[in-house]
């Protein structure tokens, strides 16, 4: 299943870092609530070991930033997890040759 068809389920979840709110997990938060309003996400400071949905920000997977080796645009700038899940998601919603402009 790939990350749309995820985030569309009828049950779909999320799961995000507690604490202090930044920019990348509030904007990363309204990305899935526009595709889904319906999505549950969940904030919590360990991603519980059954958790079954949607991990950004926090977890050490495709959309966490937090890792040394986290993936860094051609101008320098460290990706967020906002920045990495709008680069699975932009062009499901803009459509390709528009979305290219915001990578």
């Amino acid at each position: 299943m790939n990350l749309l068809e995820e985030i569309k389920k009828p049950n779909a979840c999320a799961f995000t870092h507690g604490g202090k709110f930044h920019a990348d997990d509030v904007f990363s938060s309204a990305l899935l609530l526009y595709i889904n309003p319906e999505i549950h996400i969940t904030r919590g400071n360990k991603v519980p070991d059954d958790f079954e949905g949607i991990v950004f920000d926090i977890g050490r997977g495709l959309f966490d930033h937090h890792q040394k080796d986290s993936r860094i645009r051609e101008n320098g700038v460290p990706y967020a997890a906002f920045g990495l899940l709008w680069e699975v998601l932009g062009k499901e919603i803009l459509g390709e040759e528009l979305a290219v402009r915001f990578d």
